[in-house]
This record gives C-alpha cells, structure tokens and sequence, in this order.
C-alpha cells in the first residue's frame, strides 16, 4: 500500500522510521506547511505543501494523519472524503461529535479508519486479559502513568508546543491518560461515572487523577507530564491481582498472582515503540483482507474512549 504521511514533527518521524520494518508499507508522499521540514525525511516519492494536491493524487492509499490534536478531525475527514483510507494518531479526536461522525463517513463509504493506540495490540495485555476470571471479582484497579516532559521546561519558560498547548487539545489526560483509559476500557467496557482531578497550568492540564466508577469496582489513573515516576497498572480482585511492571503503552513484564499461592508471568518487549509492530500488522491484515467489520468493531472501543475524555474534560472543566 503506498502511505502518504500528512505531518513532519516528532510522531511523522517516529512512524517513518517504523515503517520500514513493513515491506507492505510503501512512504510515497508527505505534506506538510514547511518545504525544509518535510524535505528532511527520506524515502517520499512527493513532497508537497499543497493539500490538494496531496489529497487528490490517485497513488495514494492510506494517509497517516500525524498531526496536532486539534487538527485530527478536521484532516481525517478531509483524508476520507478523499477516497483514502486512514490512520489516525491517538487520542482520536478532540471530542466525540467529532467521533461519530467520522466513524459514521468511514463505514458509509467503506475506507478504514484505524485509531494507532499500541495498547490494544500488544500480545502481552491480550494474554493478561485471559486471566482475568482466576482474580474472582474485581474490586480496585489502580495505574500510574507518569513521564516528566522536557517540554515542560520549556512550558515553564513560557514556550508552549503543541503538548501543552490548551488550543491544541494538549495535556496530560490527551496525550498520556488516553493510553489507561483504553487499558482499562479494553478490559472492562464503559464506567459508569467519570471524574477528573487536574493540576492546571495556563489553562491546560500538566498531571491529573481520573477516577472511573464501574460499580462493583473503582479505577484511579494517575497521569503526569510535569512529574515522574516508576510506571504500573495493577488489577486487583477478590482472589488475586495481574500487575503491569511498565507503562501501559509498552506492556511489559507482566505477573499474575492468586491468593492460593500460583503465580503466572508474561514477558512483553519493554522498548517505548515495541508496540507499532503488533499495531501496525493488525492494520495490514485489516487492509489486505478488507476486512471492514472488524475495524469498525475496533472503533466501538475507540468511541467509548472518546466518551470517557469528554466527561473527563466536562468534570474539571478542562475547555479547548
């Protein structure tokens, strides 16, 4: 499939690296506002700061969307009403009207829409998840996903980049929390009530706790971009407990301990892009097969997602 990559910062760069491992993914073109930005990456057929042109050209299969938040939808869309099928960094969009109705122009016109959240296809949570009826009832779940930003000193000096920048759709809860809601989503469906409790700087949120109300059991998720700590995501039930040894975007190193004495250990690859390789073979088989049902089926997760960012935004109040 030839990609076209709209976007030339950090992600745009990640993904171009990555992409290489993947003899299906073919860079044919990048846009982006600068010409000396997009001209430094390697590989493109095209370079082009023109959109329409971008957008228009009938080699183009599949566009990477790796753009600021805030831009998301508006360029997905644009991706979609194009004819091109379509990857979209996470978080997926700034809200879920904005959601809808880009899962709803995907299906119309059958072109897959693929949200790129690691956590969903790396084989180590996917097997965690199988022991999940051994810890009886759930009871509390308790994650911490802490990453001290370097910009954040930049933030304190007074320059604000995309990442905390409120009119970007910036902040802890967008960039890092995301990645916990879909842990804990993807495991147990949609809470029941959601609130946020933020530290906020300049209008945005720099670290915060989410609190997610399932019923019969409760979720707190600790997220920061101003601090840092040892990373971990803790299930725990009436017979026993499944600890994640690393962020839930890596995944790694898991142990399952029952009350009876068993334990169980799952080793994942605790590397920071471990998870694009799982991720992005899901998105080729999705494409090679056309199967358009089970990415859809993908996005009711992300929908849900979607959903608890919203109401997690409306508690504290958090505006872009």
């Amino acid at each position: 499939m030839n990609i076209g990559v709209l976007g030339s910062g950090f992600i745009a760069n990640i993904f171009v690296e990555n992409s290489k491992m993947y003899k299906d993914f073919k860079l044919y073109a990048i846009w982006g506002r600068h010409e000396e930005k997009i001209k430094k990456f390697d590989g493109f057929k095209v370079y082009t700061t023109n959109l329409n042109e971008f957008l228009s050209d009938p080699n183009i299969d599949v566009v990477y969307v790796a753009l600021p938040n805030s831009l998301h939808y508006e360029y997905a869309y644009l991706a979609l009403k194009a004819g091109k099928h379509v990857m979209l960094e996470k978080p997926f969009c700034q809200n879920q009207i904005q959601a809808k109705a880009l899962i709803k122009y995907a299906k119309k016109h059958k072109l897959l829409l693929f949200e790129t959240i690691m956590t969903k296809y790396i084989p180590a949570y996917n097997k965690s998840m199988t022991y999940l009826d051994s810890l009886g009832d759930i009871r509390i779940i308790d994650m911490s996903f802490c990453q001290y930003s370097r910009k954040y000193d930049k933030f304190k000096n007074g320059e604000i980049l995309p990442a905390f920048n409120y009119k970007l759709a910036g902040g802890a809860l967008m960039d890092i929390g995301v990645y916990m809601i879909h842990y804990v989503v993807g495991m147990f469906g949609k809470p029941k009530k959601v609130e946020y409790k933020p530290n906020i700087e300049r209008n945005v949120d720099t670290s915060g706790i989410l609190y997610l109300d399932y019923g019969k059991f409760k979720a707190t998720l600790v997220c920061g971009k101003d601090c840092k700590a040892p990373a971990y995501a803790l299930v725990q039930g009436d017979k026993g407990y499944i600890k994640c040894n690393s962020t839930v975007s890596r995944c790694a190193n898991y142990e399952i301990v029952l009350n009876n004495g068993e334990t169980k250990r799952i080793k994942g690859i605790d590397e920071e892009f471990a998870g694009w390789k799982p991720m992005y073979g899901e998105f080729i088989k999705l494409y090679k097969n056309k199967d358009f049902e089970k990415c859809y089926e993908y996005l009711n997760e992300t929908l849900i997602v979607q959903q608890v960012l919203d109401k997690a935004r409306e508690s504290a109040k958090l505006k872009f």
